[in-house]
């Protein structure tokens, strides 16, 4: 079963209509033939659903064709023009997709306005239908005009808008219309793009790397002296351990780690943190669900986040003004991790969660 809430002024909750935001964890009525929900990718106010045969199906804005469907629906359709591929990964940006097919190929689509589909501004226009990229590609992030990919050596390859030295390619590139190489010494294992920087990890170096907009400390370096790093840095975090997710907001960014471990930095104007505290820009928060829960699943928005825990509850935190996070909509903004009050029968449990710019899915499956 699939559930859905947030911003829906485009239909992008796949509930067969279109309203301004969706207050409460609402059911959705579609029918995968037998199959389930594999992955769930949300741009700005379009979404993208993967079942497990690694068919598509998509809805909500598409005024850059970013949904593959030549019309806006409310309502999940399957992507018929990509039908007959199997897809492993999908993403979405604000509004351009992709996705990775099961023999690493990259299919990219939507807006390519600043070139963050990796294909040539004077050859193609800026609405693309989708095409297959000659790249290889493994993980794959989109942030709000560029494009990072992860390929089967560790490699970033990179593409789109640079002006706050989001692409990594030196002060002298500060826009790409193709996949470039990022000169970093590690081999890459995640990667993730936020609104004007990227993040990316090492699991053999156990450091970071990162490169953009640096104006919120959202690269973990002084502000002042670093207001924008147009070529990957590698920060030592002194984490020892595997990373299950590398997360990034707009200008917030959280490491989800093996033992459990959310940290988070950046900007926290709307709570992003999950604290109320004051917060040196640089400093590393350490989110702590409530009673000693254990964390199952993050999942992250453009300014809010939502975590399933252990014992089957939903915790959200972040900006509120589209009713994002589930919780009492006359908030603007929660700034602790909050309950989301969602009531489930005791043989189902909630397997997995997603977030777009503000709005949210989560999947519900019944006990074998």
């Amino acid at each position: 079963m699939l559930w859905s809430w947030g911003a829906n002024s485009h239909g992008q909750l796949g509930l067969c209509y279109v309203n301004e935001q969706v207050e409460k964890p609402t059911k959705i009525n579609i029918d995968f033939h037998g199959n389930k929900v594999k992955q769930i990718a949300c741009g700005g106010g379009h979404t993208l659903l993967l079942d497990t045969e690694g068919k598509l199906y998509s809805c909500g804005w598409n005024n850059n064709l970013q949904t593959a469907t030549e019309k806006e629906v409310n309502s999940f359709e399957r992507t018929w023009r990509l039908s007959g591929i199997v897809f492993t990964n999908i993403a979405c940006g604000w509004d351009f997709s992709c996705g990775v097919t099961d023999d690493n190929f990259l299919f990219v689509w939507g807006s390519n306005y600043y070139g963050q589909l990796g294909l040539p501004r004077n050859e193609f226009p800026d609405s693309i239908k989708p095409i297959r990229l000659q790249v290889n590609a493994c993980e794959v992030s989109m942030g709000l005009r560029h494009t990072a990919i992860v390929n089967s050596k560790g490699e970033v390859w990179i593409t789109g808008c640079g002006k706050h030295g989001q692409l990594g390619l030196g002060s002298d590139k500060l826009s790409s219309d193709r996949f470039v190489k990022v000169v970093i010494t590690g081999k890459i294992t995640h990667v993730a793009c936020g609104q004007r920087h990227t993040v990316s990890w090492s699991s053999d170096e156990k450091a970071l790397y990162v490169w953009g907009d640096n104006k919120h400390g959202q690269l973990l370096l002084q502000k002042d002296k670093y207001p924008k790093i147009f070529s990957p840095q590698k920060i030592d975090i002194d984490v020892r351990q595997n990373v299950k997710k590398l997360l990034s907001g707009w200008s917030n960014v959280l490491l989800w780690l093996e033992d459990g471990t959310l940290l988070a930095w950046g900007r926290n104007n709307y709570g992003q943190l999950a604290t109320d505290q004051t917060v040196v820009a640089g400093q590393r928060i350490n989110i702590k669900l409530p009673e000693g829960r254990h964390i199952k699943d993050v999942a992250i928005g453009s300014e809010h986040a939502l975590c399933l825990a252990t014992d089957n509850t939903i915790w959200a935190w972040g900006w509120n003004e589209h009713a994002n996070t589930g919780i009492n909509a006359t908030q603007l903004h929660i700034s602790k991790p909050t309950l989301v009050p969602f009531n489930i029968e005791s043989n189902f449990t909630i397997t997995q969660l997603y977030c777009g710019s503000a709005h949210n899915f989560i999947v519900i499956e019944e006990d074998s």
